[in-house]
């Protein structure tokens, strides 16, 4: 089977940030203006998953470094882990009920400009908190951080006999810090629809 497969890839931006309050935040302050940045990435990753959308069965492995250059120069590591067991399901296959597992670690060097840190809260990445509402704040603005672990422990099920509505009982926890250290973890467990 073809599960195990590598990228190389470049990326090229040009970020400006113009008209931001200055004074409050020393990150802020050393992006604002044209920023250049080029990323060289390698990735590998391992897939045994059923399904890449609505996976119950597998796992899911990728881990990549890059090195950015341009007006900062930083590298940058991220670990993506996933695993998902089939607890039960009816003799016609339907009805899976999964549980699921992740944790997802990265680090980006010192020199990471604000628009390039970790950010967490939202759906994507820590639910039950607002869109980048559990990263480190500075001065009132939300920086981000250079580590990030995250974690989440999920089981879904079907509602309807047809499977167009699922629950899902989950917990999210971690932390972004600025630093390479465990100082403001979080949990957010929670319910849902989908």
């Amino acid at each position: 089977e073809r599960d195990l497969s590598a990228t190389i890839s470049y990326r090229g931006e040009n970020v400006k940030i113009f008209d931001a309050a200055t004074g409050l935040s020393d990150d802020l302050d050393e992006a604002v203006g044209s920023n250049a940045l080029h990323g060289f990435r390698l990735t590998l990753i391992r897939d045994t998953r059923d399904n890449p959308f609505l996976a119950t069965q597998g796992h899911y492995f990728e881990i990549g470094g890059e090195q950015v250059i341009g007006t900062f120069d930083y590298p940058r590591v991220d670990l993506d882990m996933r695993k998902y067991w089939l607890l039960h399901e009816r003799p016609d296959h339907s009805g899976r009920h999964v549980l699921s597992l992740s944790s997802t670690v990265g680090y980006s060097g010192t020199h990471t400009p604000i628009y390039e840190h970790y950010f967490a809260g939202g759906f994507a990445t820590m639910r039950g908190f607002d869109f980048r509402g559990a990263s480190p704040v500075d001065a009132g603005i939300q920086v981000g951080g250079e580590f990030q672990w995250l974690n989440s422990a999920q089981y879904l099920f079907p509602i309807t006999a047809d499977e167009m509505l699922h629950g899902v009982v989950f917990c999210d926890f971690g932390t972004v810090e600025r630093q390479v250290e465990l100082n403001d973890f979080r949990v957010a467990p929670g319910v849902g629809l989908r």
